[in-house]
């Protein structure tokens, strides 16, 4: 026999309708971007879901197509949380999940830029809003306008007291770079229910890619010295984009010794220079050191580190854009296992 809820009951109901209803409007925007995209791209690029197959260093080794060219560059520096509303019962320091990625002209498939799990969360604080990006996995470009697709919370006590920051997708206008000096910095705004979210990047003109690696060549990285990787282009020296900051924690190298950057690929006019530097605290003193490279359409670039403690090697594979992604399985299955760097 059916019973009727007691007041616990009830109130657990509405409670469930009123989370249902407001995640259904805070989704809507995603849902309708979603119904758009598989309306245009579904029926030749799979999935909503699926990341993008167009490896970076794909025009690195081997003969150049004539079809490949350089690009105008989305250089992304950094996502924050630039506001809070705390009347929301949101409070510093936040505990942060979800995904944001970016779709471009190449293949308008997902090029991650931030994506955590609920039990791996980013802890941000009011003083160091900024999350974290490991993307994009290869260089964005502007040939039509890319489109930010976010989806970011902040987790609470349970999985349903769990509270959307931002759920929406950010489209830039097609945006022209600039020959002068230096380019734009553009910041852009996504406004949510509970926070807003701040983009910062820069239109560059015609860049080429760098996918970077950085390995120990002598000596070892000792495990109690935490690191800070950046790059920068002589365009915009003051916007560092960070590859590796651990704060704190160790630096994370593999067995072969290649150090385990949280970023690789950034963009680069071929007028200019890439400049990566590699930062740690040893011994109470601050040691610092860089490289700088001189951009190419394609090949890899190597140059040596000096960190005192250990010797660094640096290598950037570079490479042109085509404008229409191959997605013939075969073809991103061998770029794929071509690009990878050999120092």
């Amino acid at each position: 026999m059916a019973t009727t809820p007691g007041f616990a009951g009830k109130r657990r109901i509405r409670s469930f309708r009123k989370a249902s209803k407001e995640k259904s409007e805070e989704d809507k925007e995603i849902v309708s971007y979603r119904r758009h995209w598989e309306n245009c791209y579904g029926k030749y690029f799979g999935s909503f879901e699926d990341t993008t197959v167009v490896p970076p260093m794909r025009y690195t080794f081997g003969s150049i197509p004539t079809s490949v060219t350089m690009e105008q560059g989305l250089q992304i520096f950094s996502i924050k949380v630039a506001q809070l509303k705390e009347e929301e019962g949101l409070h510093w320091p936040l505990h942060v999940y979800g995904l944001i990625a970016i779709r471009d002209s190449l293949d308008p498939r997902r090029n991650i830029l931030f994506h955590r799990a609920r039990d791996n969360c980013q802890t941000i604080t009011e003083e160091d809003p900024h999350l974290l990006l490991t993307g994009p996995s290869r260089a964005v470009v502007i040939i039509d306008p890319v489109s930010f697709e976010v989806q970011v919370k902040a987790k609470g006590e349970s999985e349903s007291e769990d509270k959307v920051l931002v759920s929406d997708v950010l489209t830039t206008q097609h945006a022209v770079s600039h020959m002068g000096h230096p380019p734009p910095i553009n910041t852009s705004y996504l406004w949510g229910k509970r926070s807003t979210l701040g983009f910062s990047f820069a239109v560059l003109a015609q860049t080429v890619e760098a996918t970077i690696c950085v390995e120990v060549l002598e000596r070892s990285w000792p495990e109690n010295v935490p690191g800070k990787i950046t790059a920068c282009t002589t365009s915009l020296p003051d916007m560092k984009i960070s590859l590796l900051d651990y704060r704190g924690e160790r630096v994370p190298i593999n067995n072969s010794g290649v150090i385990m950057l949280s970023r690789q690929v950034v963009s680069v006019e071929l007028s200019e220079k890439l400049k990566v530097e590699v930062e740690a605290r040893y011994g109470g003193e601050l040691v610092k050191g860089y490289v700088s490279l001189i951009p190419k359409k394609a090949t890899i670039s190597f140059q040596r580190c000096d960190m005192f403690f250990c010797k660094l090697g640096i290598t950037v594979g570079w490479s042109l854009f085509t404008e229409s992604p191959n997605s013939d399985p075969a073809v991103v299955k061998h770029y794929a296992a071509a690009a990878t760097i050999k120092v």
